[in-house]
């Protein structure tokens, strides 16, 4: 028995419980952040592989990945969507009875625009970032929105025979209604 050892931290001494207490608070904040989306969004050498008048959808599916959404605007041209979402939860989260209304999560959306003219190849990319509180609740009543953007990248993906995946598109429900102002 290491009698040094006990001298060092007695009985009755808190050092050894505030250490414990210090790592389990570190790894619980930690393991409170999230992030989902598409990375390639992020990736700004993938923008320099689009080259104007050129590069088709099927193209930038290759580069991209599946979009998180596809609208066609009243010009014929059209627009793929791209979301990447860190989120982290929101000090008031943690605060007994506050959590309750206050609660949520901060986030940074990197929202990616891909523009297609009506031949379907690419004219334009439209990057934004924007920093977000969500409050709990309003992120819970997402859930009953319609997912008309998984409808459309999934007639999209049909159109031009690329696959999809379901995965993706349940993942990314409501992001649009939270973030997107288009």
């Amino acid at each position: 028995m290491n009698y040094a050892l006990m001298n060092r931290f007695p009985a009755n001494s808190a050092m050894p419980a505030l250490k414990l207490f210090a790592a389990a608070s570190l790894v619980f904040l930690v393991g409170c952040a999230t992030n989902f989306g598409s990375k390639t969004v992020d990736d700004f050498g993938r923008y320099t592989q689009l080259e104007k008048g050129a590069t088709d959808k099927v193209g930038v599916y290759d580069i991209f990945g599946q979009p998180h959404d596809v609208i066609y605007l009243a010009s014929g041209e059209c627009m793929w969507t791209y979301y990447a979402v860190s989120a982290s939860m929101n000090g008031a989260t943690f605060v007994p009875i506050v959590g309750l209304f206050a609660g949520g999560t901060n986030n940074t959306v990197r929202i990616g625009y891909i523009y297609f003219d009506q031949e379907n190849l690419y004219q334009k990319v439209e990057t934004q970032t924007k920093e977000q509180y969500v409050n709990q609740w309003v992120g819970i009543a997402t859930i009953a929105d319609e997912n008309d953007e998984k409808d459309r990248v999934l007639e999209e993906m049909t159109k031009y025979d690329l696959p999809f995946d379901q995965t993706i598109a349940d993942q990314m429900k409501g992001v649009q209604t939270l973030f997107d102002e288009s």
